[in-house]
């Protein structure tokens, strides 16, 4: 199986990306990583930028999800290579580095990459945010992920709204030439009125595929209990259909 993935990989990696904050990019990205390492590809994880570091609770281990992708698939790196921008205040990555003074560094980032890249067959990249976010005064997510050229999977909420949201995201990305392989839509929210939101969930999958020249994957079901037992609830979507299906477009 290894050789297998070896031989079919058609980029050294992929940028696991969103439509916004909080769709899930962590979650997928944690998801895919752990099937990945499950069918024996040595594989690397990287967060370039991360902010809201700060503990959030004294009784939670890993609190950012850097951290938490770091434990999960490379205990053995260092945190600074996985996050080498770690910023503690739950801002925009430019707003929060102004605050301390700091200028990100693409340079930085660069080398940060390729130190990765060159450790592991295979290099899953979280983003931050949207892919029109804000890095410095001139560059943005989307920047980054041309300098590091990689493919993208695109991670959106599957709910009323997220048309838009994804379309524009895909059209910011041919736009800058970015080769993407899916979308992965993911239900962040559990059903309030399930006949509505049943419905409002179907019909956008079903226009997202109508829409979309590459593979639209999900929904991925809300878990209830994913905040309480993380790791548990990782393991078992790493089974689920959706992730065979990435899988199998890398």
């Amino acid at each position: 199986m290894t050789s297998y993935l070896h031989r079919t990989f058609q980029y050294p990696g992929c940028v696991v990306t969103g439509t916004d904050t909080a769709v899930g990019k962590t979650l997928v990205t944690a998801a895919l990583g752990l099937a990945l390492k499950r069918a024996g590809v040595h594989l690397g994880i990287m967060k370039p930028i991360e902010t809201g570091t700060a503990p959030k609770a004294a009784s939670l281990p890993h609190p950012s999800d850097s951290e938490r992708l770091r434990v999960l698939l490379t205990p053995d790196e260092s945190p600074e290579r996985v996050a080498p921008y770690r910023l503690p205040l739950p801002l925009a990555p430019l707003a929060a580095a102004r605050m301390l003074g700091l200028c990100l560094e693409m340079s930085n980032l660069d080398t940060a990459y390729q130190q990765l890249r060159s450790r592991y067959e295979y290099l899953l990249v979280e983003g931050i945010g949207g892919v029109y976010v804000p890095i410095s005064n001139r560059e943005r997510v989307c920047d980054l992920i041309v300098r590091f050229k990689l493919p993208c999977i695109v991670v959106s909420r599957a709910a009323l709204g997220s048309i838009n949201h994804t379309l524009l995201t895909l059209a910011a990305l041919h736009q800058a030439h970015v080769p993407v392989l899916a979308v992965v839509l993911n239900q962040t929210q559990p059903f309030e009125n399930p006949s509505d939101q049943q419905l409002q969930l179907d019909s956008t999958v079903q226009l997202l595929q109508e829409h979309c020249s590459i593979p639209v994957f999900g929904p991925l079901p809300y878990c209830p209990y994913l905040h309480e037992h993380w790791g548990a609830g990782v393991a078992a979507l790493a089974t689920s259909p959706v992730i065979a299906q990435l899988i199998k477009v890398l």
